[in-house]
């Protein structure tokens, strides 16, 4: 197994990696800086669109993968990645005003999954699935800061982190028609000594062996998650501090991109802020889902 860096971009915030088949590069945001960024991983170099708030998640759409799915502050938009213009496609509601999105995912059907965040309060948060003709349709309450989703090979589990309240949920998932029931703790961080000292549990993948990749901010580390058992299967040691999210790329799909945030006041962490590659894991995701109108 080996680290590396592969931007020569170092990310305030870097966030919500997505693997883009059509392109063979790595879209991801760099979530406070506004910016919806795209690596090529075989040369370092990454491009960027710029808007006016925060960016939190981008994901392309499946009939066309130059048009990109992002969450901006409190707007759901589509992005032509080549121009940069954008269009408002949905809007949070009206309250809590201080409410903003935080990461997102599509489930196999292409259905775009986000959750929400109000800062400095716990539990005001939600989790919405994005349904036909951009409505927001809220599924779950009481979270604090929304973050890392995965769904199971056979699509019946949806998994889901609450980064502040450092738990990972489980649903009842029903592919053929979205909805997410039965929600329980899957792993409660707070009840479990192995977790100590790991931060929080942020962004999160699976691989083609059910197992989930999750990355922990304040942790330096990404943790391998058998769900069945809820044991760590195995930990991957990371140069920062801030480890913020992951997912499988690459023309094989058995590269692990790791996405990371410098830390302000840290001057022993130069790497920190930079996309990572995770090599020869032994094991590898699937193609992403992206977005389907």
């Amino acid at each position: 197994m080996s680290v590396t860096v592969v931007s020569q971009r170092l990310s305030d915030l870097g966030e919500g990696p997505h693997w883009d088949i059509s392109t063979q590069k790595l879209y991801y945001v760099d979530a406070f800086v506004g910016d919806v960024c795209r690596l090529d991983p075989a040369t370092g170099v990454t491009e960027a669109v710029h808007l006016d708030g925060i960016t939190t998640f981008v994901i392309p759409y499946r009939s066309d993968p130059s048009k990109l799915l992002v969450t901006l502050t409190r707007q759901v938009r589509q992005l032509d990645f080549e121009t940069g213009e954008s269009q408002v496609l949905a809007e949070l509601p009206p309250e809590p005003s201080t409410a903003r999105f935080n990461d997102g995912k599509c489930d196999a059907n292409g259905r775009a999954w986000t959750g929400t965040l109000v800062p400095e309060e716990e539990e005001k948060g939600h989790l919405y699935r994005i349904d036909t003709g951009y409505t927001l349709t809220r599924v779950s309450d009481k979270i604090t800061l929304s973050n890392g989703l995965a769904w199971s090979l056979d699509n019946r589990t949806l998994y889901y982190i609450d980064s502040e309240a450092r738990k990972i949920y489980s649903f009842d998932y029903n592919l053929q028609n979205g909805s997410a029931s039965n929600k329980q703790i899957l792993i409660n961080y707070n009840e479990r000594k192995e977790f100590d000292n790991l931060g929080v549990p942020d962004g999160m993948t699976i691989d083609i062996e059910g197992k989930l990749w999750v990355a922990h901010f304040g942790g330096a580390c990404v943790l391998r998650i058998d769900p069945e058992t809820t044991s760590i299967l195995r930990k991957i040691d990371m140069p920062c501090t801030n480890v913020t999210s992951c997912c499988f790329g690459g023309p094989h799909f058995d590269i692990l991109y790791v996405t990371t945030a410098q830390k302000a006041g840290v001057t022993d962490q130069p790497q920190a802020g930079a996309v990572f590659a995770v090599t020869d894991l032994g094991t590898k995701g699937q193609p992403p889902n992206n977005f389907v109108e």
